[in-house]
């Protein structure tokens, strides 16, 4: 289920997205593997420098790896902006995604959990981060009977919201999808505790919430997924949806399930996942996020535009 966003939208809003869907339409009208490729390159291209992208990645990578020489950054700022590309598309066009995909490696020491949980219809609550893309761990783990759904934050343009959320049910394989606020938390919270299977990303910049440290730098970062997992008795894990060096196939490693605590120290474990992930394939996260956009010290000029 998608809900619509309550805000009307402005003319500008209203073509700005028509503009998009005819963009994206006439974009599928290309072979596969030439639009797959090609949004890839727009983003690591023009489109990067047009958007801001490249030079919000580049100066997240200066705060966080300002030790890295500016080819190192560059590559990775690189691959950053193709996966971004890459992952627009396929998310546009989710069926399409996993028609041309090949089969995923679903791995890690979490997996045998993961479908013991499953299979006793215990709740599961997925964490991760912004990595390669989402879409390829909904279709690993729908392959294995087990139906993904999370709660999502709207865009900023209502009408083309309406579109994109359309495409996350992806015909009926997808779980429930809920939106932000006390309605769709708490819809959320109730579809978890009758044994459902959903996720949250960890890496977003929230305006409250404690300061854990990330990649060296402390972050706000939202103890929503620990909470609900403590309350339900929900399995807590992690996974990540990497894409490979080919840049069309993807391997899935589902993580370690951490033991349940108190919600601070189980975020915090949880951050030390999505880090241990990050330094072993930087490239495959998503720098082009403001994720350390408050922070408790005075800012340098370089954060103020993070």
């Amino acid at each position: 289920m998608t809900e619509k966003s309550d805000r009307n939208g402005t003319f500008k809003e209203w073509f700005s997205s028509h503009i998009l869907m005819l963009f994206f339409r006439l974009m599928r009208l290309l072979p596969y593997l030439f639009r797959h490729w090609l949004m890839g390159a727009l983003l690591r291209g023009p489109l990067g420098y047009i958007t801001g992208y490249r030079k919000r990645t580049l100066d997240n990578l200066n705060l966080i790896y300002p030790e890295f020489s500016n080819e190192q950054k560059t590559i990775i700022a690189k691959q950053v902006l193709d996966n971004a590309g890459r992952t627009f598309l396929e998310n546009m066009y989710p069926a399409d995604f996993q028609a041309h995909s090949p089969e995923i490696k679903l791995w890690g020491d979490g997996l045998e959990a993961l479908l013991k949980a499953h299979s006793e219809g215990r709740p599961i609550m997925f964490f991760s981060g912004h990595f390669g893309n989402h879409e390829a761990f909904r279709a690993a783990l729908y392959r294995h009977g087990i139906k993904v759904g999370g709660l999502i934050r709207p865009m900023s343009n209502p009408y083309f919201d309406y579109h994109y959320q359309k495409t996350l049910l992806i015909e009926g394989r997808s779980g429930q999808v809920f939106l932000p606020g006390p309605q769709g938390t708490l819809g959320f919270y109730k579809s978890l505790k009758k044994g459902a299977t959903l996720v949250l990303l960890i890496d977003i910049a929230v305006p409250d919430g404690p300061f854990i440290d990330f990649l060296g730098r402390p972050a706000r970062t939202a103890l929503t997924a620990a909470t609900f997992a403590v309350k339900s008795n929900a399995l807590f894990l992690p996974y990540f949806s990497m894409r490979n060096p080919d840049c069309l196939s993807f391997n899935v490693e589902i993580g370690k399930p951490i033991k349940h605590s108190d919600p601070l120290t189980m975020t915090q474990k949880a951050t030390k996942a999505l880090e241990k992930r990050i330094v072993k394939d930087p490239g495959n996260w998503f720098w082009i996020h403001r994720r350390w956009k408050y922070s408790p010290e005075p800012q340098t000029e370089t954060e103020e535009k993070l």
